[in-house]
């Protein structure tokens, strides 16, 4: 039995240095409520919501009062081309969602940390069942995603 825990002593002490998780830096975080310069209003907060439930679900505290970091976001343009039926109800046969998004970390001393921005995009046709919604509930999450990204480790 010594000999065992001795064994496995030794192989950690000489182990590669491997932690598991640690994967993000940042281990709390303040996020703000994006801003939205584009003329579509009340996206700002369905957005702030996703990004929020993303880094929550990655094991990061939000909104804790001794977080070291603020995220910010901005929203820039939002567009929605579509090709409408103008004959008979003026429904959306094919549409899209086009969504510009600037995201900032800022540390405690109020310095940007990075700056970074992105545009992202998803269609909807009605004959599939898709409408406006799903596009935007694909286009959220996806800038969820990346948003979430920034805060990782750099290898």
């Amino acid at each position: 039995m010594i000999r065992r825990l001795s064994f496995l002593l030794a192989l950690a002490c000489s182990s590669c240095g491997y932690e598991i998780g640690n994967l993000y830096e940042i281990r709390d975080v303040k996020v703000d409520i994006f801003q939205n310069d584009s003329d579509r209003r009340t996206q700002e907060f369905d957005l702030t919501d996703a990004v929020v439930h993303e880094i929550l679900a990655r094991g990061i505290r939000v909104n804790a009062r001794d977080a070291a970091y603020t995220l910010k976001g901005k929203i820039l343009e939002i567009r929605t081309p579509s090709l409408v039926d103008q004959k008979n109800t003026d429904l959306v046969i094919v549409g899209s969602l086009l969504f510009t998004l600037e995201i900032r970390l800022i540390d405690a001393n109020g310095n940007d940390v990075w700056k970074d921005s992105r545009s992202d995009s998803a269609s909807f046709t009605a004959a599939r069942g898709e409408s406006f919604e799903s596009a935007r509930q694909k286009v959220f999450a996806r800038l969820a995603r990346w948003v979430v990204s920034h805060l990782e480790k750099q290898w």
